[in-house]
């Protein structure tokens, strides 16, 4: 009998979220769960951008030493477009296909296929 096994890995882990008789099955929950990690993303990526915008706003870093030029272009930058990791985490996210997605070494989302016993 195959089951289909929906979890999610990346370079120290690897989440179990369920297992379906179907892939049908799998599928669904599959997409559930890569909305769910694209949701987080974004909402990091918003996180950072606001970061940004503080460390601006202070002028300084938490030491009290002042930005420098690079640092405050490089700030400007990530206060308007955001970090490059949480934008290349979801455009990998945005692909809707379980056997094409790869967004290593960030969570991955999976559907593998195994053989079981009865």
């Amino acid at each position: 009998m195959k089951v289909f096994i929906v979890g999610d890995d990346g370079p120290e882990h690897d989440n179990l979220i369920s297992v379906h008789r179907t892939y049908a099955g799998a599928l669904k929950v599959w997409k559930i769960h890569r909305c769910e990690l694209l949701a987080e993303a974004k909402r990091m990526l918003e996180s950072d951008k606001k970061e940004a915008r503080e460390m601006l706003k202070r002028g300084t870093w938490d030491d009290g030493k002042k930005l420098d030029k690079c640092n405050i272009k490089y700030f400007k930058e990530k206060a308007t477009k955001g970090g490059e990791m949480w934008l290349r985490i979801i455009k990998n996210l945005k692909c809707r296909d379980p056997k094409k997605i790869d967004n290593y070494p960030h969570e991955t989302p999976y559907i593998h296929e195994h053989e079981v016993k009865e």
